[in-house]
This record gives structure tokens, sequence and C-alpha cells, in this order.
């Protein structure tokens, strides 16, 4: 397929609804990842709610797990989670969704297949096995519909089941000011997407 440059297609403004919720989807995923990582951080240097309001916000999801890598290490964090296959996972993962949410869309005016307008190199389908990071400044026209944007999906909520266990598992270093109890009422229930939900609009 001849790459299709802006000037020759104008970039679309509606895409398909169930197009339109995969994209959501991959968008809501990965915003719940982020909000994990940032409760393991807090939870294993032992910051309060209030001085959590103290730290600055939207950090990104790679510097944050990289934090948190460092952490383990250096606090002892007793896990079974595979961190170096977790970080290669999240890479893929987080710059798929940052194409996928700031690429504009196109659609071919013969085949009218819909199409993520990228800067050339910058995005490998989930099924590849290496991510390419290279950049030009060329630009083209790469077919994603809805088959990727599930493959997508299904990969940060696997993801996001690995986080989940890693935060189970920070969850085992109590801070000394901790009474045992409000450990085990802790540990009893963790916060979940619906609590995520919640603190969107808090």
């Amino acid at each position: 397929m001849k790459n299709l440059h802006p000037r020759d297609v104008p970039v679309v403004r509606d895409l398909p609804p169930n197009l339109m919720r995969e994209i959501g989807r991959v968008i809501f995923f990965h915003s719940y990842v982020e909000w994990r990582l940032g409760l393991i951080i807090y939870d294993i240097l032992h910051v309060t709610k209030v001085l959590s309001r103290l730290v600055p916000r939207d950090p990104r999801a790679m510097d944050q797990f990289d934090l948190i890598c460092d952490l383990v290490s250096l606090k002892n964090v007793k896990t079974g989670v595979d961190l170096i296959r977790l970080r290669r996972s999240l890479v893929l993962a987080t710059s798929q969704r940052d194409l996928l949410a700031h690429g504009t869309w196109v659609r071919d005016p013969k085949t009218k297949a819909f199409l993520l307008h990228l800067v050339r190199g910058a995005l490998k389908p989930v099924n590849t096995k290496r991510v390419s990071t290279k950049r030009s400044t060329k630009t083209r026209a790469q077919k994603y519909g809805i088959e990727q944007c599930r493959s997508l999906s299904q990969l940060i909520n696997g993801i996001i089941l690995t986080v989940d266990e890693l935060y189970s598992d920070t969850l085992g270093q109590p801070a000394p000011s901790r009474q045992k109890n409000a450990l085990t009422a802790a540990s009893a229930k963790s916060p979940s997407v619906s609590q995520f939900v919640r603190g969107i609009h808090s």
C-alpha cells in the first residue's frame, strides 16, 4: 500500500463506534496502570494521603516503574514478579498507547480502511517481537484497526494483573508506625478499579 501523506488524504474526526470503544479501553486500562504504579511508590515509601498531595503528579509510567525497581532493591521487597519481563511489556504497551492516543486518523480513499498517521518507525503492532524506537521526519499512514486495539488492550490487562500482584507484595512491607490491624485491613482489601474511577472524580 502506498504511504499516504496528510495533504493527500484529510484527517477524519469520526471513527466507527466499535473502534472508538476499543481506543477508549486502551486509554482507560493504561491510566489504571499509572494509578497503581503510583500507589506502589507511596506504599513502599510509606507516604500518607496528606504527604501525597505534595508529590508531583502525572509522572510517566516508565519513570514510575524504574523508581519502583530501585525501591524494591533498596527496601528488599520480596516479590515473585519478574520485573525485567514486566518492564519489557510496559515499554511496548506505553509506547503504543501514546501513539494511539496522540496519532491522527485518515481513511484510504480506495480501500476505505482507517489508517493511523504516525512518525515512520514509531509504532510496531503488539504481536511483533521488537519495538522500534528510531524516528525520522518522514511520515506514513499505517493500518491500525479494532484487532490491533484489542491486542493492545489484552497486553495492558495482563500488565494490570501483574502490577496488582506487585502491589500486594509491597503491602507486606509495613511502616514502623503502622498498627498490625491497619495492615491486615489494607491487605484484605486493596484499592480496586472502582476506587480508581472514584479517585478521578475526587
